[in-house]
């Protein structure tokens, strides 16, 4: 039992110092004559929040002491506020954590409104199921319902999970279906590159392509080859030589050849032009979702190159 109650410079408190007795002990007075103040004080022995906000003013910390007797054994719970808050359990340092431990086999603190707890949902079911002797019966069934809960939200997980998948599962069926929409060559990005290079550019290729076919019509080579082909009928010692201007001859023939039918090909056609940017932007398209290039798309789609 509570024997004793120290209390110094707490709140309004200067120093004050309360003994109980056997039996039923009574705090009565007016309103605003500290009868919380005690009340507070005994929580705060027992382990209760407090602050250095609750030091009297002008004091430089606030003790409380309560001295409790069991079995003929009296125990000494301390606190202090202030700069540097402090506990004791019989003169031993401690912490709050401690001085509630022990508090809660010391005292039992019961409000004015306690009752109130009576119209609480659990408070009514823990009576309830005390009174049935139904503990065991009730651990059962919160372990059940734990259980149930546990593989409802397994469940919900799971078909989380399969939603995921059909969502992915369509989503590489668009993926494949795209793929092969696209109709992809290897090496067709680049073709269509160097193609859209010359129909921007077909009016200055064709240009250049008559130039050059010019120059080689005015080359002397076929002159030169004739003339040493005569010569060598008079000296055979010239042969070599004509034959090597004969074989200069017919191979600027063959570049010539080449370079007219490049100049007839060019194709200047916008519409061409826009054709080629066209299907570009398609396979760039896929190229920056398939592994950036068109043979890793081509791989995914399992084509063969």
């Amino acid at each position: 039992m509570l024997t004793e109650l120290k209390v110094r410079d707490l709140a309004l408190v200067a120093e004050s110092s309360v003994r109980f007795g056997p039996g039923l002990n009574l705090l009565t007075g007016e309103t605003g004559s500290g009868k919380s103040l005690i009340v507070d004080a005994l929580g705060l022995a027992l382990g209760a929040r407090g602050g250095a906000d609750q030091v009297r003013h002008g004091a430089q910390r606030a003790t409380v002491e309560g001295t409790f007797e069991s079995g003929g054994t009296a125990l000494v719970l301390e606190r202090e506020l202030g700069k540097r808050s402090a506990a004791k359990i019989d003169g031993r340092s401690a912490n709050p954590a401690q001085l509630r431990e022990l508090g809660r086999n010391l005292v039992a603190v019961h409000g004015q409104h306690e009752h109130h707890a009576l119209l609480d949902t659990e408070t009514q079911t823990d009576l309830l199921d005390g009174y049935a002797g139904a503990a065991d019966l009730r651990a059962a069934v919160g372990a059940a319902h734990a259980a149930w809960a546990t593989a409802e939200n397994s469940l919900a997980e799971l078909e989380a999970m399969r939603s995921r998948g059909r969502r992915e599962q369509e989503f590489l069926r668009w993926q494949l279906e795209e793929l092969k929409q696209a109709q992809l060559r290897t090496g067709e990005d680049v073709e269509l590159a160097a193609e859209r290079a010359a129909v921007r550019h077909a009016a200055r290729l064709a240009e250049l392509g008559h130039e050059s076919l010019s120059a080689l019509h005015e080359d002397g080579v076929a002159r030169a080859s004739a003339a040493a082909r005569s010569a060598a009928d008079i000296d055979p010692r010239l042969a070599a030589q004509a034959a090597r201007l004969a074989a200069l001859e017919e191979e600027l023939n063959d570049v010539a050849a080449e370079l007219r039918r490049y100049a007839e090909a060019l194709d200047s056609d916008p519409g061409r032009l826009e054709a080629i940017e066209a299907r570009l932007a398609v396979l760039d398209g896929i190229k920056r979702k398939h592994g950036g290039s068109l043979e890793a798309a081509i791989e995914e789609l399992g084509w063969p190159r």
